[in-house]
Formats: structure tokens, C-alpha cells, sequence
């Protein structure tokens, strides 16, 4: 009986590390399969820019439409500010066009573009500086400090006695 259960658990135990192989191995495979889709679907962005660009031959009309066809704000213009376009053009466009400026300001921040070109062509398009600096602080990694009040501080009168001593109005 003893060698039995011996035999038992040996036997559950190689059932469970063949268990935890397979999730293992199906847990590599499906990282490598989202790492391998996600390289995929940016070549597809900057694929899909160039392809229109070609056809428009002017960047403007090319990001709008991609915009329009519902791919990525922020990939779209990265990758046609990589693609060697003008970043505040492609900004004002991806702006113009109904893109997050959020997603417009971060993408062009990851294409290298710095933060008073953007800022400057996203007000240019029309976006209120309060959206653009909300954008930026994101796209930039700050985060907004806390509202703490001031410490108060607390002012005497020069002098001694309760009610303060003489001042010279020079000393103003």
C-alpha cells in the first residue's frame, strides 16, 4: 500500500511539472506572438502613410487620410515625422485632420520632434494651450504636483512692544 501511494504521487507530481511546462511554453509563445504583431502593425502605419504620400504626394492630404481611416493617432505621426516629413506640418495636419492631440503631441515627441515645435503647431492648428500643455506634461513624463498651500509666514514690526516701534519712511 505504501508503494502504491508512493507510485501515486510520483505520478501526480510529473503530471503537474507537464502542466506547468505547457502553460509555460504557451505563455512564450503568445509574448512572442504579440512582440512579433506589434512590429507587424507599425510597419503597417508607416507602410499605409507612405503608400498615400505616394499617391497624394503631399503629406497633409496622406496623414488626414490616414487619420481618417481609423489607424493609430500617435503611430501615424511618428512614423511620418520618421519618414523624414516636416514635424510641425505633420502636427498641424494630424491636428486638422480630428487626431487626440494628446496621441498627436506624444507621437511626435517619440519621433524626436522637441517640445516648442510641438506646442507651437498644435496652438497654430487650433488647439487651445491648455489642451497642449496637459499633452505635453503626459508626453513628457511630469506629473502635476500636488496642490500644497503655503506655509504661512508670520510678520512682526520691528520693535519690542505690542504695538511695533517707529518706522522711517526711508527705510520704504
Amino acid at each position: 500500500m505504501d508503494a502504491l501511494f508512493v507510485k501515486k504521487l510520483s505520478m501526480d507530481s510529473v503530471l503537474c511539472i507537464r502542466k506547468l511546462a505547457v502553460l509555460l511554453v504557451a505563455t512564450l509563445c503568445m509574448t512572442v506572438f504579440g512582440t512579433i504583431s506589434a512590429v507587424l502593425a507599425q510597419e503597417t502605419v508607416r507602410d499605409t502613410v507612405a503608400k498615400e504620400y505616394k499617391e497624394t504626394r503631399d503629406i497633409c492630404p496622406a496623414v488626414k487620410q490616414v487619420l481618417k481611416n481609423g489607424l493609430d493617432t500617435k503611430e501615424t505621426v511618428k512614423s511620418s515625422i520618421e519618414l523624414g516629413h516636416d514635424a510641425c506640418l505633420v502636427v498641424r495636419c494630424a491636428i486638422e485632420g480630428g487626431g487626440n492631440i494628446e496621441q498627436v503631441i506624444v507621437g511626435a515627441l517619440a519621433a524626436g520632434a522637441t517640445s516648442d515645435v510641438c506646442s507651437r503647431c498644435a496652438i497654430e492648428a487650433g488647439a487651445s494651450p491648455a489642451e497642449v500643455a496637459k499633452a505635453l506634461e503626459t508626453g513628457l513624463g511630469y506629473s502635476p504636483q500636488l496642490a500644497a498651500g503655503l506655509s504661512i509666514i508670520e510678520i512682526g514690526l520691528p520693535g519690542n512692544a505690542r504695538g511695533g516701534g517707529v518706522m522711517s519712511p526711508s527705510a520704504f
